[in-house]
């Protein structure tokens, strides 16, 4: 029994030594050289250190100043990021163990899903791994609060739900896509249900008129610079520190930043996430540049011919500038949540996400400028953000063991679809009496 407990407490239920060993058993099924086991065996643990090195900043710049808006203004402040939240889901071990068990074994069900599944359409490989990991923790901490699920359940539940999504949702974007895209690749970004919106608020808001195509728009050069999201934040992430700083009062900003002047302390806290923003992002791409070929090899060998769901910047090139234009609505959209969380005294305040401005943003705006030109970009931003961001206040109480963290999930897919899917779960369970 002391062996047992050692492999499961001490090896399986440690993330990154587990994950190490998925990637060493991944590669020798490849019958990959030495060299290439060692380097692919590293890489994703030191990627998922990093990735919690990275967390740990967002974590110490962004709960000081949350706890300190939560109790001046007697709310839960709450910041939409994917990236910072999954670091707060790894500090608790056995949801961590179970996020890890459903992303792994959602993987292998949504290749099975795949493999059987007729249809061109379907065939799919949703290879996002970051962000199937990120909302394989999702699943982990709000199954057991919707369901009252043990830990067998809601790796269950979770695994059965997530399969699902990955190997359905892309089929969506694909064909609503494939004008464009050749059909070569299809999304996987937790966005494939919202482009279908973005499609339609594009055809409803804009117009059919070439002429009004965003990319055949002349604007100054200087723009293109905000297509790098490391400026985007430089300049963005601030102004929310600052903003969060306006709402707390100066004086309780002030105990915190001793003395440092409150602004300048905001400042550089808004600085600080930035960075551990990059830091966070590079450890996911080392991760993921280590885990994916271990799982990619294995499914080109089981699924010949399958197109892969890739992650949202691969989309942005199909329309810069209708991404662009879908990044502003985006950011007025949040912006305008936020003010009206407050001025309306919402028990929770939501603030403007990084992840749903830029990324959503850019995901929308691409979608609705091929619908209709440059203002269906930019109303599918406006709404798609004002949605994913309001939102946040229905599912955020139910992410149980990080309810309070000022950190939640981002995306409008949470929106359209698992807000909606946790509610009725929820409904059941208390029709059925669990």
């Amino acid at each position: 029994m002391k062996v047992i407990n050692f492999i499961v407490f001490q090896i399986l239920s440690n993330q990154t030594i587990f994950l190490g060993i998925i990637a060493l058993l991944g590669l020798l099924i490849q019958r990959k050289k030495l060299p290439q086991v060692i380097d692919g065996v590293v890489k994703t643990v030191i990627g998922i250190t990093i990735l919690g090195a990275g967390a740990g900043i967002l974590i110490n710049s962004l709960s000081p100043v949350v706890q300190k808006l939560n109790s001046a203004l007697h709310v839960k402040g709450v910041l939409p990021t994917n990236d910072a939240v999954f670091g707060v889901v790894l500090r608790f071990d056995s949801i961590a163990r179970n996020a890890v068990m459903i992303f792994l074994l959602a993987f292998f069900v949504h290749l099975l899903l795949v493999r059987l599944t007729p249809g061109r359409d379907f065939k799919n490989v949703y290879l996002t791994a970051h962000l199937m990991l990120y909302h394989a923790a999702f699943m982990a901490v709000t199954l057991p609060i919707v369901l009252h699920a043990n830990n067998l359940w809601t790796v269950i539940v979770g695994t059965l739900l997530n399969a699902l999504y990955y190997t359905y949702s892309p089929a969506i974007t694909r064909k609503l896509a494939r004008a464009w895209t050749k059909d070569m690749i299809t999304l996987g970004f937790m966005d494939q249900v919202g482009s279908v919106l973005a499609h339609f608020i594009g055809k409803w808001f804009g117009s059919s008129d070439p002429n009004q195509d965003a990319d055949h728009m002349k604007l100054p050069k200087w723009a293109s610079m905000f297509r790098d999201s490391t400026i985007v934040l430089f300049f963005l992430m601030p102004l929310i520190f600052v903003s969060i700083g306006l709402a707390v009062g100066g004086k309780g900003i002030g105990q915190l930043a001793g003395s440092t002047n409150w602004v300048i302390w905001l400042i550089l806290q808004g600085f600080q996430f930035t960075a551990g923003i990059v830091i966070l992002l590079s450890g996911v791409r080392m991760f993921i540049g280590s885990i994916v070929p271990a799982f990619k090899g294995i499914s080109d060998k089981f699924l010949p011919g399958s197109v892969p769901a890739l992650d949202a910047p691969t989309f942005f090139p199909y329309s810069p500038m209708g991404g662009m234009f879908g990044f502003l609505g985006s950011t007025i959209g949040a912006i305008a949540v936020t003010f009206l969380t407050i001025a309306f005294k919402s028990p929770v305040i939501v603030f403007p996400s990084p992840i749903i401005m830029y990324f959503d943003g850019n995901v929308m705006g691409v979608f609705g400028n091929k619908a209709g030109g440059w203002r269906g970009a930019l109303f599918a931003g406006l709404f798609t953000g004002m949605i994913s961001s309001a939102a946040v206040i229905l599912f955020y109480p139910l992410t149980g063991a990080v309810y309070g963290s000022g950190l939640t999930w981002s995306n409008i897919d949470y929106a359209l679809v698992w807000t909606p899917i946790m509610y009725l779960l929820k409904l059941v369970r208390v029709l059925l009496g669990f």
